[in-house]
């Protein structure tokens, strides 16, 4: 089972970070004026997805439920060199991973504002706003990281609740001694708890949206208002994708009340997490014309390369 769950974890990871790097890419070269403030947000995104995916690669963390305890596993490279590390890079994913739901907030907001006020934010407002809401995650990250219990603990505890369970090195194990502990709830809250009312809200902020772009007529140009659809479009997506937060943080009460009898959901939670940091740049070259184009002119610039390599090489058969 490590090995499978290694083999999905790279494949995912690795995907996700060349999607993540095209983005930034694209956002830097492809973005046409009128949406220059808000490729801003869209870099941020693809910038915390990528190191969402790439510390992902590294950690590979297995979650285990040990009654009110919580056990780490780290199956990646970290591994190689103490459970301290793993941890800090576990640590430092949790905490990209709830900035990318309130840069995900920030986005719709921002819609929101600038069609119902007309006007414009400045680079360097949406700047500050980004600054001001990753103090959230930051804290998050400097007060878990301070809470924790690694090796020889973490070993007691596994034993004593999974006697079943192989122990791996102990530089492979970290853990929570209690789920009740400010720093781990704020994660807990942070990362499930948020997604719910924010699917909720953006789901209000997208009918009132759409419907003001409906009113708006002529008052913006048929590109103007096309490219804001089109973003409506690509944040509608992307407020389906909290719902992967929800059904992965499933895997600790599952666990918890032993409602399956398999080590399945102790791999699950990070495997369905990491569909976020995948699914969100993807939404953006669907949807989002400038880098969909982008996208459509790469492919076929390689379809036509390997056609013409084709047609020399038979020439010269």
């Amino acid at each position: 089972m490590d090995e499978l769950f290694r083999t999905i974890h790279s494949f995912l990871s690795t995907f996700g970070c060349i999607i993540n790097g095209t983005l930034i890419y694209a956002v830097l070269t492809r973005s046409p004026r009128q949406i220059k403030n808000y490729g801003l947000i869209i870099i941020n995104f693809a910038i915390t997805d990528f190191f969402i995916c790439f510390l992902n690669f590294i950690v590979m963390q297995r979650l285990i439920a040990c009654g009110y305890s919580i056990v780490y596993i780290s199956l990646g490279p970290c591994s190689y060199f103490s459970s301290e590390i793993c941890f800090g890079f576990y640590v430092s994913m949790l905490h990209f991973y709830t900035h990318s739901i309130w840069l995900l907030i920030f986005s719709f907001t921002y819609r929101y504002y600038v069609l119902f006020h007309a006007k414009t934010v400045t680079r360097l407002k949406v700047q500050i706003i980004i600054l001001l809401i990753y103090i959230p995650s930051l804290f998050q990250l400097v007060n878990v990281v301070q809470n924790h219990t690694t090796g020889d603990i973490a070993k007691r505890i596994l034993e004593e609740k999974h006697p079943e369970i192989e122990i791996p090195s102990i530089r492979m194990l970290s853990a929570n001694p209690h789920i009740f502990d400010f720093s781990v709830l704020y994660v807990i809250i942070h990362v499930v708890g948020l997604s719910i009312p924010l699917t909720l809200a953006i789901v209000f902020l997208r009918y009132k949206t759409i419907k003001k772009l409906e009113t708006i007529g002529n008052a913006k140009s048929a590109k103007s208002k096309r490219l804001q659809l089109q973003l409506m479009k690509a944040l509608t997506f992307q407020a389906i994708i909290p719902i992967f937060y929800i059904i992965g943080g499933f895997c600790y009460p599952i666990q918890h009340f032993k409602q399956i009898k398999s080590d399945i959901p102790q791999y699950m939670m990070y495997c369905i997490f990491l569909l976020v940091p995948i699914l969100n740049p993807i939404s953006s070259f669907i949807f989002v014309g400038p880098y969909r184009n982008f996208i459509l002119s790469k492919v076929k610039d390689t379809k036509y390369k390997m056609t013409s390599y084709t047609d020399r090489s038979a020439t010269l058969i």
